[in-house]
C-alpha cells in the first residue's frame, strides 16, 4: 500500500511539473497565436521590460475571439494546476498561494519575452483556481 502511495505521488508530481512547465512554455513563447493554432514556439527576450505594464487596463478586449481563448485558457490552466497540485501537496491553502504566486510570476515574466503580462490575468488566474478549489471540495464532501 506504502509503494502504491508512492507511486501516485510520484506521478501526480510529474504531471503536476509538466503541467506547471507547459503554463512557462506558453508564458514565454513571443507568438501566442502561432504557439496556439500552428503549435509554433519562439522566444524574444526583452532585457528591460517596463513593469508598469503589468497595470495597463486598456487592451481589454472581450468582444475579441482570441482573446477571450487566451482568458479560458488561463482560467483553466491555473484550475488544472491547482487540481494537480492539492493532489500532490495535500493543503489547499498552502496551494492556493503557490498558484497565486506563480501566477504572478508568469505574467512579470512575460513582459521579459515581449509579450503584455497584466494583474488583471493574474485576477483570471486565481479565479480559475477558485473554482478548482470549490470543486474539490465538492468532491470531498461527496466522497464522506
Amino acid at each position: 500500500m506504502n509503494d502504491e502511495r508512492s507511486n501516485v505521488l510520484t506521478v501526480s508530481t510529474i504531471f503536476t511539473l509538466l503541467w506547471a512547465a507547459l503554463i512557462v512554455i506558453a508564458t514565454c513563447t513571443s507568438d501566442p497565436r502561432a504557439f496556439l493554432y500552428e503549435r509554433e514556439v519562439s522566444f524574444h527576450l526583452e532585457s528591460e521590460p517596463n513593469l508598469y505594464d503589468l497595470l495597463i487596463l486598456s487592451d481589454i478586449h472581450f468582444e475579441s475571439d482570441f482573446y477571450l481563448l487566451q482568458k479560458i485558457g488561463h482560467f483553466l490552466s491555473f484550475g488544472v494546476l491547482y487540481g494537480l497540485l492539492v493532489t500532490w501537496i495535500k493543503r489547499p491553502g498552502l496551494v492556493f498561494v503557490l498558484c497565486g504566486i506563480f501566477a504572478l510570476f508568469t505574467e512579470v515574466l512575460q513582459l521579459f519575452f515581449g509579450r503584455s503580462g497584466r494583474l488583471f490575468d493574474v485576477g483570471i488566474d486565481l479565479m480559475g483556481v477558485i473554482l478548482a478549489y470549490q470543486l474539490c471540495k465538492y468532491v470531498n464532501r461527496q466522497r464522506t
